[in-house]
């Protein structure tokens, strides 16, 4: 469920030419693309969440007394928005006691997962940075206990913002995330004819806690990159985590999509397998790692 930037026909000659080409992932060429979009809108105050509730750059609060200063969380979907899985996450980070802010970059697209996107990876960096830059104006929220979670399209920008340095060319002065959770992502794409510079997105110099959940038999965005990349960055001191669930494909927290099937970016069939128990699972651990960064201080 993810669409990544093609590399222009003038990239890949250069490439072909034998010159070194910049990589593409990097703060720089991430900031380049925030031109001609304009920024997102978020709903003006925070409601309780129920069946009815529009989700989408929505905000929600769990019942709070005056003065509270709560931790929260900016979910950023799919590409292909805010289903019904989000609206699970949503209910189950309310009951954990986080204001919730659903960053859905989409801009009324039905979905955004043909390749080239139509939205770019670097605007969806930047509107969940708005999130945050939104959620900590709030007076009934903790600016210094924001978190980010994502899924697919949304964990590439979640491990994105992994990085201070990426979050610091893109919106500077935005307050430092808490934490940040990427839900079946990956971490780079090798060179390739249509990529010819390769794609990173697990950042070389990521900071922010990060935790990483990925799927054993997910061969739409395949754990390999992470695998490889996690536990050199954990040995240079990085505060990164990850699980690899054996059985799991990519979405297998989407009960909407069980048994779905389609022709990926890469021209693979793959299919969703939805699994209670993975999910609830994944949830426990999503919670846990979310609790030792949002504490109450």
């Amino acid at each position: 469920m993810i669409s990544l930037m093609r590399i222009s026909i003038g990239a890949a000659a250069i490439a072909m030419s034998g010159l070194a080409a910049a990589q593409y992932g990097t703060p720089e060429t991430l900031k380049a693309e925030l031109a001609g979009t304009a920024d997102l809108a978020f709903a003006a105050e925070a409601k309780e969440l129920d069946a009815s509730s529009p989700i989408s750059n929505g905000v929600f609060s769990p019942t709070r007394n005056e003065g509270d200063k709560l931790p929260a969380l900016v979910i950023i979907p799919t590409c292909g928005g805010a289903t019904t899985h989000i609206r699970d996450w949503t209910a189950l980070a309310l009951k954990a006691g986080y204001v919730v802010l659903v960053s859905d970059s989409l801009r009324g697209l039905q979905n955004d997962c043909g390749s080239p996107s139509k939205v770019s990876n670097g605007r969806y960096i930047k509107d969940a940075l708005d999130a945050v830059a939104f959620l900590a104006n709030q007076p009934y929220v903790d600016q210094k206990r924001i978190s980010i979670l994502g899924f697919s399209k949304g964990a590439l920008i979640a491990t994105w913002l992994g990085s201070s340095a990426v979050a610091n060319a893109l919106r500077p002065g935005t307050p430092p995330i808490a934490a940040t959770v990427a839900m079946y992502g990956l971490c780079a794409l090798g060179p390739s004819r249509g990529r010819p510079q390769g794609i990173q997105i697990l950042q070389p110099d990521s900071d922010r806690p990060l935790l990483m959940l990925m799927g054993g038999q997910d061969n739409e965005l395949p754990p390999a990159s992470c695998v490889e990349r996690l536990p050199k960055l954990r040995e240079s001191g990085a505060p990164v985590d990850w699980y690899v669930y054996p059985e799991a494909t990519h979405a297998w927290d989407k009960s909407e999509q069980n048994g779905f099937t389609k022709i990926d970016f890469k021209g693979d069939r793959i299919t969703y397998r939805y699994d209670k128990t993975i999910t609830d699972d994944s949830r426990a651990r999503v919670l846990s790692f979310l609790s030792k960064f949002n504490s109450s201080r």
